[in-house]
């Protein structure tokens, strides 16, 4: 494998969490000989700042890759969503969500794709070159494909001349873990904020199972202001059962769909964030991150030659209708009368919330359909 210093490998991944380490486990279950390379500048249980629920279409994207990655104790099966206006819907989701720190769910994830035969190695990337038939990393490491899955602020998607999200297209968040009050009820809660800023403006609060909760605040970076201080203060007005004094809160970046690079520069395909593969509704990524890096890792051990097109093609297959509708939708949450329309719509039908999820959480697209039956449940 050693030539000259550098080391060959069929495919390399840049990243590990959920979208690098589901393209390591894709590439393996596809090529058993394939030699893949995951990479990461942090040791294997670091810490991710995110709102740590994993969706159910996550869950049955890991199941397809042969993964099981959550717990039975883990498992919080209501959604409670809350417009601007205060109005509540909440249901029990047709598969179960669950809440899992994401240090916990990244490490087992990785532990998955070194049992199915990668190899990983803490390593931080800062130099990236092509040459047509292959990709260099830190002139060290060579590969035929290379898999960006290194986050909101991936140095490969900057090194291969992408630019990164700015503006409307960018959230800013705060994040961190918080005593669950007694009695509050177990549900995945996200309540929008009434005083809007412009695009994606919401509270979280999804409980973990060790009797601690992650709440977090997160708004466009467009709006103003956008600095901690506003987003710990519009925190604690959203989540006042929730005792925030003591509480570390971190804060991260969400590149969110309405932009987004292109999936394939040359040999190196973007997956997960540094797709800009978040939903700008919800902020859900680890959905979008596991397809995705799944779907690079299978294109790149498969069909080397042309896995940037057939990559490309996927993701646009996948996701292209509901990346084009919710573009075009997402100006309209600026008015609180939206949200409160679509949550009012929720209330009054379990089959307009089930919509809901669907679109906020998976690959969904609304109908014209849809769209009538929101203003009829709305109205009655």
């Amino acid at each position: 494998m050693h030539s000259t210093g550098t080391e060959n490998w069929d495919i390399v991944v840049v990243g590990a969490g959920p979208a690098g380490a589901a393209a390591a486990i894709a590439a393996r279950r596809a090529d058993a000989g394939c030699r893949v390379l995951l990479v990461d500048r942090a040791p294997i249980g670091r810490d991710k700042v995110c709102g740590d629920g994993i969706a159910p279409h996550a869950v049955a994207e890991l199941e397809l890759l042969g993964v099981d990655a959550v717990r039975p104790d883990e498992m919080v099966p209501v959604v409670r969503l809350t417009a601007p206006g205060g109005l509540s819907a909440s249901a029990e989701t047709r598969a179960p969500g669950y809440v899992v720190p994401r240090a916990r769910f990244d490490a087992r994830l990785v532990r998955a794709a070194i049992d199915a035969g990668a190899e990983f190695r803490q390593h931080r990337v800062a130099s990236v070159e092509q040459d047509g038939t292959t990709v260099t990393l830190d002139g060290t490491l060579r590969a035929r494909t290379v898999i960006a899955a290194d986050g909101s602020n991936s140095v490969l998607r900057r090194r291969v001349g992408e630019p990164a999200n700015r503006g409307r297209a960018l959230a800013v968040a705060v994040r961190g873990y918080a005593p669950t009050p007694d009695g509050v009820s177990r549900e995945l809660v996200i309540r929008w904020d009434r005083q809007r800023s412009g695009g994606l403006c919401y509270a979280w609060a999804f409980p973990v199972a060790d009797g601690t909760t992650n709440v977090g605040y997160g708004l466009s970076s467009a709006a103003e202001p956008h600095d901690r201080a506003h987003l710990v203060a519009r925190l604690a007005a959203l989540l006042p059962e929730y005792a925030l004094d003591g509480v570390r809160l971190t804060g991260h970046t969400l590149p969110l769909t309405i932009y987004r690079p292109r999936p394939a520069v040359g040999r190196v395909l973007l997956t997960g964030d540094a797709a800009s593969l978040i939903n700008p509704v919800t902020g859900e990524g680890i959905y979008s991150a596991i397809a995705s890096g799944a779907a690079a890792g299978r294109a790149a051990a498969l069909h080397p030659l042309t896995a940037a097109a057939r990559y490309t093609a996927f993701l646009a297959a996948r996701f292209g209708r509901q990346h084009r509708q919710l573009r075009g939708l997402y100006p309209l949450i600026d008015l609180p009368v939206v949200l409160d329309t679509v949550v009012r719509a929720g209330a009054r039908n379990r089959r307009e919330l089930d919509r809901l999820l669907e679109v906020g959480l998976g690959d969904s697209s609304f109908s014209g359909r849809d769209v009538l039956r929101f203003a009829r449940a709305a109205r009655g």
